[in-house]
């Protein structure tokens, strides 16, 4: 009869022990497996350990959370609240796009008062925006509350332009007035004592010197004389009614406005000293014996061809609530050849283009 063999007590033990380690250490992996999985950038940054663990709480990736952190490191961005602050904002439903854009954005201050106010969705359509500006937010929200046919661009596009601001009296002297491409409205003022110094005079050929004798600038003048000329090669002749004022000119025609017409009628269609186009030599008032108008042959003309001229037509009626002057289809400004193509072939106001691809360009590359 065969003994019964002894049980192996001790590889009982072992196997017992081992599936208690098992068991203990499994918790403790799946607890851990975030600095596991990342442990390069965890042993890497010890001291920043808390603030690691709350981007990756706020859904950030491996090279997201790295490229964060070293931005607020080399920026000096990091303080004792920035693990509180990216752990709020995430309860409070922010994604880690706008979680990203504060940190690097805002002081502490700044995030300190961001937090106290309520969830706002639009927010994080806001910041993808180019002219997003935190400072301005508030100005965004009041501006969105009386508008709320415009979308999140325009309302950013219209608060940079200060349409929100009393025009006129809210104004910003321009500090380039030689830039072909320069914007002035009734937020963006000339300098008073400003002339250019690059003024010709304007042949008979084709302006109206019969009141006084007009002039442009230089480069404006010569690309207006080369758009006649294309013109009347297509059978449409039309000359320059007015050009240049200085801004004695300008006053003496916005007095006489607000005389005849009143002080609102006249900031709609007449634009105070100092703020008129005609004082950058730029700007042309265009007639063929009566006044250029919309179904004429000349509009139908310049429409498809002042671009290529570097003219725009500045006022249409569907802009005039950018503008702040009623519709002139008279009125064309020279911008550049490129700038005007631009604008044509994008068929937006000339403050949108402005504030967007020129001023916004400007700010970037400072």
């Amino acid at each position: 009869m065969n003994k019964r063999k002894k049980p192996n007590y001790k590889l009982r033990r072992d196997i017992a022990k081992a599936m208690l380690v098992v068991i203990i250490l499994i918790p403790i992996l799946i607890i851990n497996k975030t600095k596991i999985f990342n442990f390069p950038l965890y042993i890497s940054n010890i001291k920043y350990s808390g603030i690691i663990d709350s981007l990756f709480e706020a859904n950030y990736k491996y090279s997201e959370a790295k490229n964060t952190l070293n931005y607020l490191k080399e920026n000096k961005k990091i303080s004792d609240d920035t693990k509180d602050y990216i752990l709020k904002l995430n309860s409070k439903g922010y994604n880690k796009t706008t979680i990203d854009y504060l940190l690097r954005n805002l002081s502490d201050g700044e995030l300190t008062e961001f937090l106290s106010k309520k969830y706002n969705k639009d927010y994080e359509e806001y910041i993808k925006l180019d002219l997003f500006d935190y400072s301005k937010f508030d100005r965004y929200l009041t501006y969105q509350k009386e508008n709320k046919n415009l979308s999140i661009d325009d309302i950013v596009t219209r608060i940079e332009l200060n349409l929100d601001k009393t025009y006129y009296e809210d104004s910003i002297e321009i500090k380039n007035p030689n830039d072909i491409t320069i914007l002035t409205n009734k937020y963006l003022e000339i300098p008073d004592d400003y002339e250019p110094k690059d003024l010709v005079d304007m042949s008979d050929d084709y302006a109206n010197n019969m009141y006084g004798q007009l002039r442009l600038r230089k480069e404006a003048y010569e690309k207006f004389v080369e758009m006649c000329n294309a013109s009347r090669e297509d059978g449409v002749k039309f000359y320059a009614e007015s050009a240049y004022r200085s801004y004695n000119h300008q006053n003496i025609i916005y007095k006489n406005y607000v005389h005849e017409n009143g002080q609102e009628k006249a900031d709609k269609y007449a634009a105070k000293p100092g703020f008129s186009e005609h004082e950058l030599g730029l700007a042309i008032d265009l007639a063929n014996i009566w006044t250029i108008t919309t179904k004429g042959e000349e509009y139908a003309w310049l429409s498809k061809n002042a671009h290529k001229y570097g003219y725009i037509i500045r006022y249409k009626e569907e802009w005039e609530d950018i503008t702040g002057y009623a519709a002139e289809s008279w009125h064309i400004r020279y911008v550049g050849v490129e700038t005007a193509t631009k604008v044509r072939n994008k068929n937006i106001p000339y403050e949108e283009y402005y504030i967007k691809y020129i001023a916004n360009k400007k700010k970037t590359n400072k």
